[in-house]
């Protein structure tokens, strides 16, 4: 087993704010390539249903934290144009990280499922 947390964020991509919303996540993501400690992001996008999905997979918590303590400005950035439909953790997150998602928690739109097994090759 590994420390590593996947994160999987749903986001609903607000009336007319298509376009600034893309180029939000591509300076996000730019930012994060160069200076976060995510070992995987990616980002998708269903212009049809203005809908979006990111994955980011993280070592371990300590690596959640520091992101989102360095990319919070970013992170504002992509907020303005969309809303969080589903937020889900795969993985074994610390109580600070816990603490941090409780706001998805709390409204039902927020997900942990802890590791059962698994392995990853890179």
């Amino acid at each position: 087993m590994t420390d590593q947390l996947l994160f999987r964020n749903v986001m609903r991509i607000k009336t007319g704010r298509l376009q600034p919303f893309c180029v939000a996540v591509r300076a996000a993501v730019d930012f994060v390539e160069k200076n976060a400690p995510q070992l995987m992001v990616r980002a998708f996008i269903d212009e049809a249903e203005m809908r979006a999905v990111s994955y980011q997979l993280y070592r371990n918590s300590a690596d959640v934290l520091h992101h989102w303590e360095m990319s919070d400005a970013h992170i504002q950035r992509v907020s303005e144009h969309c809303t969080v439909e589903r937020l889900e953790v795969y993985g074994n997150p610390s109580d600070a990280v816990v603490r941090g998602l409780s706001l998805f928690l709390e409204d039902g739109r927020g997900v942990i499922m802890p590791s059962l097994n698994g392995f990853s090759r890179f």
